[in-house]
């Protein structure tokens, strides 16, 4: 007969699975910068689509090992197909804005706005998810805006329209999550992981065409390895989102930017533009407080 476990060990345990969601949430944080750190060093020789071909294809291979240990490819039909396909495509725009952006603008500043996803999110989770907002949350969202507007700097003779292109592939990325939240109501994570990276696979393909380079010996190097980076990244923040709640991950995105910022000056000597310095406490700040709020949500939830 099993003993039978303490009141120690059942106390523990789900802090333990929390811990592993963070340690899988922040491998997946460091091979995700790393690969858009390549995408921006290849971006200069190589087209927006070729690159996402090889994000999407070398991605399968780990998404092929979770599909044969779910029992095969009759575990990918989806039950919410038009959903799917939603998604799919909401999906395809983000990706292709943040490949589009990255190598035109410093790496530190396209991560500073793209923390403005937990904004969008909440906004986003109103209509979609049914969710109620309080006034707490909608005066930390518009904080937040009013943050991503002073890193945006609009006023400034040297505006670039790449940062809206980074700001329009954020909202995308929210509502991708959002949908994919709506989705795991009905579908495995393996049946939303599999399409986006088969139909993002083969409408790169098509799109990148016209504009193939072949790549050296070398470059094939590095265009597997910005591949295999994103797929096992996807399959480790897929993985740490089932371990541990959003409230306990969300936080940890922000350190990202310790990454972005150490690529960018030593990979392309960048340094973020000053506005970034201004706009990101308020975006960081409202992201935090709005996850604060979502704890204290949580626990009243809990209370019978």
């Amino acid at each position: 007969m099993a003993p039978k476990p303490n009141s120690a060990t059942l106390t523990n345990a789900p802090s333990q699975t929390a811990l592993h969601g963070i340690y899988f949430k922040m491998s997946a944080l460091v091979l995700f910068c790393t690969m858009d750190a390549m995408v921006k060093g290849l971006g200069g020789t190589y087209g927006s689509f070729q690159l996402m071909v090889f994000r999407s294809a070398v991605a399968l291979v780990p998404v092929a090992v979770l599909i044969w240990h779910a029992g095969g490819l009759r575990v990918v039909r989806s039950t919410r197909p038009g959903l799917q396909a939603l998604r799919v495509g909401i999906g395809f725009c983000s990706m292709f804005g943040f490949f589009y952006a990255f190598p035109r603008m410093p790496l530190v500043d396209a991560y500073a706005i793209s923390f403005s996803a937990p904004l969008f999110m909440v906004a986003l989770s109103v209509p979609i998810l049914r969710e109620e907002v309080g006034w707490r949350r909608w005066t930390a969202v518009g904080v937040g805006f009013a943050g991503v507007l002073i890193m945006l700097d609009p006023f400034a003779i040297e505006f670039h329209l790449v940062s809206l292109v980074i700001l329009a592939a954020t909202f995308c990325y929210s509502l991708s999550t959002v949908l994919v939240r709506l989705l795991s109501r009905h579908d495995p994570d393996v049946v939303t992981l599999f399409w986006f990276a088969i139909v993002g696979t083969v409408v790169s393909v098509a799109c990148a065409i016209p504009e193939w380079k072949w790549p050296p010996l070398l470059d094939w190097v590095w265009l597997l390895t910005l591949g295999l980076l994103g797929g096992c990244a996807q399959v480790l923040i897929t993985r740490a989102w089932r371990l541990a709640p959003a409230a306990i991950l969300a936080p940890f995105d922000y350190t990202a930017i310790v990454l972005a910022m150490a690529y960018g000056y030593l990979w392309f000597k960048e340094e973020p533009s000053w506005t970034v310095w201004y706009g990101l406490p308020l975006v960081t700040g409202s992201g935090l407080y709005i996850l604060h709020r979502e704890r204290v949500r949580a626990r009243l939830r809990k209370k019978p």
